[in-house]
């Protein structure tokens, strides 16, 4: 009489374990064809004026802390941004370079399938770029962007293909945050495209130049109740140069930069949820 509960046991044993297990998601055998598109839109909310230089780099990891290198020229006095996503399957996704010298001089991870990463060398040379898939597996591209003018980086060795999320769509606050720039800073000149946003922060990257002052200023939509704007100036310091916490969703930052360099923004919506958008205006000082 006891076999039968004995048998019963280790069979509720065995279903316990099996139902323990979670299968991954597979892999689609080819990238998505929305992920070329997916680096390039993620590019030009970024760095709205820089452009495309040379072909998307792709790579696949079938599985975690699986990455790909490529050996890129860069060139000293120029600003690059690396824009990189993953597919549906990637969760994390990390990019490294590597100065001539194999001395870091930018990194990030994400802990999203999208990523940018921005540079401006000192020296020119041949630069190593890593892209790693640190949770999930997947397809992953790599675009490399910088002004026109700069020399194009070299063809990718061999590599495999790539997949990624859709980026915000338009919030259509876009006249709105000029309204407010034409109050705050009447005679200014809206560098680029406005940059949107849709999580809880967003960052971008911005070229500045001395001799001229520059406002930021972001509206939110009606989901948002409290919207801030934080700059940093350029590496490797990257000190905090401004912040500006507003009690409601429409907010401004300014400042007048001592160097040209690359500057970083952050958007956040301490209140609420929704979309929001960040317009840069400058003029001469």
């Amino acid at each position: 009489m006891k076999k039968p509960a004995t048998i019963v046991l280790t069979l509720c044993v065995l279903a316990a374990v099996c139902g323990c297990r979670r299968d991954k998601t597979p892999m689609t055998p080819t990238p998505p064809p929305w992920l070329d598109t997916a680096v390039q839109e993620q590019a030009q909310q970024q760095a709205p004026e820089a452009q495309l230089l040379g072909s998307i780099y792709k790579g696949i990891a079938f599985r975690e802390d699986q990455s790909s290198d490529w050996q890129i020229a860069l060139e000293a006095g120029q600003c690059y941004w690396f824009s990189g996503a993953g597919d549906q399957t990637v969760e994390e996704l990390y990019l490294e370079l590597r100065d001539p010298d194999d001395d870091d001089v930018a990194e990030d991870k994400n802990d999203t399938p999208r990523i940018v990463l921005t540079h401006c060398p000192e020296t020119s040379g041949m630069f190593e770029l890593e892209a790693k898939v640190t949770e999930g597996h997947g397809h992953y591209a790599v675009g490399v962007y910088g002004k026109q003018g700069t020399a194009a980086p070299a063809e990718p060795t061999a590599a495999p293909p790539a997949t990624t999320v859709a980026p915000p769509s338009d919030t259509g606050l876009g006249p709105v945050v000029d309204n407010m720039a034409k109050a705050s800073a009447p005679d200014a000149q809206r560098v680029g495209d406005h940059l949107a946003g849709e999580t809880d922060k967003s960052d971008w990257y911005v070229a500045l130049e001395s001799g001229k002052c520059y406002w930021f200023i972001g509206a939110g939509d009606g989901g948002v109740d409290q919207l801030t704007l934080t700059l940093w100036g350029p590496p490797p310091s990257e000190k905090q140069i401004a912040l500006n916490q507003s009690e409601n969703n429409r907010v401004t930052v300014g400042h007048c930069p001592a160097t040209s360099g690359m500057f970083h923004i952050q958007a956040k919506v301490d209140g609420g949820e929704g979309k929001y958008t960040v317009g840069v205006f400058a003029k001469k000082k």
